[in-house]
């Protein structure tokens, strides 16, 4: 399930920032266990068109299990990044978030919605592709981690893609 972040779900954020699965592909850096800033409203970051940032939630018991994110490139298109947490992993809650924000986004008037992995993080690409994502190639030297530049593969899925799997 995707819903908004909350206060609640700060701390179980900062934890999964400091991961080293996480830490390795992601070049953010890890949020202060304690007096960390707090989040800014979802909704904000929306209206002002940044992004549109979800908490990949347990329908069960509501907790905080991943981070997805829809960012506007141009109009029309969007970017999606998604970070599972470590107790999350392995369980295909990845690939179902991708598929309903891509869904939401395509919906919403959105023509385009990308996702991109590094070539060497075969787990990312993985999920990628079962969320319906066609892989469109390697981009070269494309991302940065950590200062070093590095090949990612593109993945998109486009308004068409959800015609065709009514069909």
């Amino acid at each position: 399930m995707l819903r908004l972040r909350n206060v609640k779900d700060q701390t179980l954020i900062s934890a999964a920032s400091h991961d080293p699965d996480t830490q390795r592909w992601l070049e953010d850096e890890p949020i202060p266990t304690s007096g960390a800033p707090v989040f800014r409203d979802p909704l904000d970051t929306w209206r002002l068109g940044e992004r549109a940032p979800f908490v990949i939630a347990d329908a069960a018991t509501d907790r905080a299990l991943g981070l997805i994110s829809l960012r506007v490139i141009v109009d029309g298109t969007g970017s999606v990044g998604v970070s599972v947490f470590p107790e999350g992993r392995g369980q295909g809650i990845g690939a179902a978030a991708l598929r309903l924000i891509a869904r939401w986004a395509l919906e919403g008037g959105f023509q385009r919605v990308e996702a991109e992995a590094d070539v060497a993080n075969t787990a990312s690409r993985r999920m990628i592709e079962k969320a319906g994502f066609t892989r469109e190639g390697i981009l070269r030297s494309h991302c940065e981690t950590h200062g070093v530049r590095h090949d990612c593969e593109m993945f998109a899925v486009v308004r068409a893609d959800l015609t065709e799997t009514r069909s």
